[in-house]
C-alpha cells in the first residue's frame, strides 16, 4: 500500500535523520553551561539584597568554577558584614553599597548597572516586586520575560529545551507573546547555537476552538512572519515534544512550520503564566529526583538578571549564573559604552488594530501597530 503524502509518518522519518543523529545544539545537557561559561572568563555580579549567607556561598562556588571574579553587594552594610563573616570571606569596602530599605537597594542596583562594570544581576534578599519595578528603568526590549533552559529524561529524550514564561509575564496578549517568543528565540540562537529554533505555541488542543482563546493565539502567532525561527501552534504538549504522538493522533502537517516543529520543538511557549509555572514546577520535581537539570535567565534589561527560588538547588543556581555569563558573551546585550542592539522581527507591513474588551463592569480598549501595543 503506497504511503500517503502529507502524513506525519513521512515527516517523522526525516526528523529522525536530521534531528536525532545530528544534535541541533552543542549544549547536550544544561550542566554543560558551567563548563562552557568557565572557559569564557569570570564576570562581575551584583546582588541587590546581598545579606544572605546562601547567596554569598553561591558566589564563592561560582568563583571556584571560574564564573565570577567580582561581587558587588547592595544592602544593609552591617548585615552584609555579618553574612560575610559567617561564610568566612572578606568583602572589599568598594564592593559594598550601603543602603537602607529595599527601595534604595533597588535604586542603587540600577545606578550601578547604568554606570557599567556589572555583567549579571543576581537577586538576593529583596522584595521581587520592588526590584522588578526598578528594573523597568533599564529595560531595552518591549517585553521582559523569564526563559528557562531545562533537560529532563521523560521529555524529548532528555535533550535541552527552553520554556517561557513561568515567572514574569502575567498578561499574555498577542503583543506580549510575540515579545517573549523573540526573547526565547534569541537565547536559543545565541546561547544554545541553534540557527533556526523550532518554537511550539502550546495550548490544550491542536485545533482552533472558539471557546479556547489560546488556540486562536497559537494560530495568530503561526501566521506572523518569523525570519529566524519556525513557529507553529496551537499544539498540545505531547505533539510538541513527542514524534510518536503525531502518528497516533493522525496529525496532518500542512505547512513547513508544522513539519519542523511537531514532535521536535526547541522552545515551548505557554499561553499564560499559570500553565508555564505549572509546567516549570513539574520540571523542578523531576530535577529533585535526579531526572534533569535546569537554569533560568530573565531577558529584557541591560544585563542578564537571575531570579532564584529558595527551593533551587546549588546546581540550578550555578547553571543560572553560567547561562547569564554565556548570554553576556553571545547575546545582543546592552553595554553602557555601546548603543543598544535589539533583535526585532517585524512583518513587512504594520497594521493598526483596535482591540475592545467589553467586561461586565468596565470596557478595555487597546491600539496595536503590528505586534506593538501603542496605547491601552
Amino acid at each position: 500500500m503506497p504511503e500517503r503524502r502529507g502524513r506525519f509518518a513521512l515527516v517523522a522519518r526525516g526528523l529522525k535523520t536530521s534531528h536525532m543523529e545530528s544534535p541541533r545544539s552543542p549544549i547536550q545537557r544544561v550542566s554543560d553551561l558551567v563548563t562552557l561559561a568557565g572557559h569564557l572568563g569570570p564576570r562581575s555580579v551584583i546582588i541587590p539584597g546581598g545579606t544572605r549567607e546562601d547567596d554569598l556561598r553561591l558566589v564563592e562556588s561560582a568563583r571556584d568554577h571560574g564564573l565570577v571574579d567580582r561581587c558587588i553587594l547592595v544592602g544593609d552594610a552591617r548585615e552584609i558584614g555579618k553574612a560575610a563573616e559567617q561564610v568566612g570571606i572578606s568583602v572589599p569596602k568598594e564592593d559594598i553599597l550601603a543602603t537602607q530599605g529595599d527601595e534604595e537597594t533597588a535604586a542603587r542596583t540600577v545606578e550601578a548597572v547604568r554606570a557599567g562594570g556589572v555583567d549579571v544581576i543576581l537577586k538576593g534578599g529583596i522584595s521581587t516586586p520592588i526590584l522588578n519595578r526598578a528594573m523597568m528603568r533599564i529595560v531595552i526590549r518591549d517585553t521582559i520575560s523569564l526563559v528557562t533552559m531545562f533537560d529532563t529524561a521523560p521529555v524529548a529524550r532528555g535533550r535541552p529545551m527552553l520554556l517561557t514564561d513561568p515567572g514574569v509575564t502575567t498578561l499574555c496578549n498577542f503583543g506580549r507573546l510575540v515579545g517573549l517568543t523573540e526573547n526565547a528565540i534569541e537565547v536559543a540562537r545565541s546561547v544554545m547555537g541553534i540557527e533556526k529554533p523550532r518554537v511550539a505555541i502550546l495550548s490544550a488542543n491542536e485545533k482552533v476552538i472558539d471557546s479556547l482563546p489560546s488556540t486562536k493565539l497559537g494560530k495568530a502567532l503561526t501566521e506572523r512572519l518569523w525570519d529566524d525561527a519556525f513557529v507553529y501552534g496551537p499544539l498540545s504538549f505531547d505533539l510538541a515534544v513527542n514524534e510518536r504522538s503525531a502518528g497516533l493522533k493522525g496529525f496532518e502537517a500542512t505547512c513547513e512550520a508544522a513539519r519542523e516543529v511537531v514532535g521536535q520543538a526547541d522552545i515551548l511557549v505557554c499561553p499564560g503564566i499559570d500553565s508555564a509555572n505549572i509546567l516549570y514546577k513539574m520540571i523542578m520535581e523531576t530535577v529533585e529526583y535526579g531526572l534533569g537539570t535546569f537554569a533560568g535567565i530573565t531577558v529584557g534589561v541591560m544585563v542578564p538578571y537571575v531570579i532564584l527560588s529558595r527551593a533551587d538547588n546549588v546546581e540550578t543556581k550555578l547553571q543560572s549564573i553560567a547561562l547569564c555569563s554565556l548570554a553576556v558573551e553571545r547575546m545582543a546585550m546592552y553595554r553602557p559604552e555601546q548603543k543598544s542592539r535589539r533583535v526585532v522581527t517585524t512583518a513587512p507591513k504594520a497594521h493598526r488594530v483596535l482591540v475592545v474588551n467589553p467586561g461586565s463592569t468596565s470596557t478595555k480598549v487597546a491600539l496595536f501597530e503590528g505586534a506593538k501595543c501603542v496605547t491601552a
